[in-house]
């Protein structure tokens, strides 16, 4: 098993393949597959090299874009070591601020949207394990030492919903994630303006998806005190709206996705099509 797509519905593909390419550092990949016949475009992720999961844009014009607390895939999220140069390049290019502080893109966390109202995170790297050198890069991002290195990597996915520990033991036990990192209990007035939610209490954790990394990429799972839209992501609606799997096992995997709670859909081009628990759809193919 192996995390291999994330999947975004916009109403301009092109444009918005173009942003996350200048942006984002996305690159245009041959991996079509995913699409499941439909028309769109496929980038890499950056950060993974020529190993990378793949981003996939196709065309969608129902609904607007998804609120940071909607139930279902949220935000994408990308690791950088100058915040500043990301948030300002993104604003150049038609994107727009979420985080509410004063100064934001001089913050070590910010969210933003992308030219079609997608949430996009930006931080610079946390240290993971408490070594002496991922301290000094943080510190060093921090004060500004960084300035030029806007390389950004692809850290995780967003999912809201209703009860995070009970979607974090199904991803664990259908997908093979494990729980990664500390409890996340996000709450307080500076957390609030990064949210960009008044009075927002968060609380979750991180789960590390199969195949690459000791500490990434994740599906960071949340449960907001304040609930947004309570609709899971469908397939034709805008914003990022599945994920998916590389397997060679499909058949035993559809058995354990749905012994734990999850459905089949259907199937196309190959590609078998899953909802989890609350309903978000989720592709597996070999």
């Amino acid at each position: 098993m192996k995390f291999s797509y994330v999947q975004i519905g916009a109403r301009d593909v092109s444009s918005l393949a173009q942003f996350y390419i200048d942006v984002l550092g996305c690159r245009k990949s041959t991996e079509s597959k995913w699409l499941c016949g439909k028309p769109g475009t496929v980038l890499s992720l950056p950060g993974f090299g020529e190993d990378a999961p793949v981003l996939g844009i196709v065309e969608c014009a129902d609904g607007d874009a998804r609120n940071i607390n909607d139930t279902g895939f949220a935000h994408l999220c990308f690791e950088t070591e100058d915040v500043k140069a990301a948030v300002t390049k993104l604003l150049k290019n038609g994107g727009s601020l979420v985080s509410t502080m004063k100064h934001a893109e001089l913050h070590p966390c910010v969210y933003c949207r992308d030219p079609e109202g997608n949430i996009v995170e930006f931080h610079i790297p946390f240290p993971a394990k408490g070594t002496a050198p991922e301290y000094l890069t943080t510190a060093g991002s921090l004060l500004g030492l960084k300035r030029g290195k806007t390389a950004l990597k692809f850290i995780h996915v967003n999912i809201i919903t209703a009860d995070w520990r009970k979607l974090c033991d199904f991803y664990n036990g259908v997908f093979g994630c494990t729980d990664t990192g500390k409890l996340k209990d996000h709450q307080g007035s500076y957390k609030e303006q990064v949210i960009g939610i008044p009075g927002v209490h968060v609380i979750g954790r991180h789960v590390l998806l199969p195949g690459f990394f000791e500490s990434y990429p994740t599906l960071e799972i949340f449960t907001y005190s304040i609930p947004g839209i309570e609709k899971p992501n469908k397939e034709t609606d805008k914003g990022i709206n599945c994920i998916g799997f590389a397997s060679s096992g499909t058949d035993e995997d559809a058995k354990t996705l749905i012994s734990a709670g999850g459905s089949k859909v259907s199937k196309e081009n190959g590609i078998s099509i899953f909802e989890d628990i609350q309903g978000d759809r989720i592709l597996i193919g070999g």
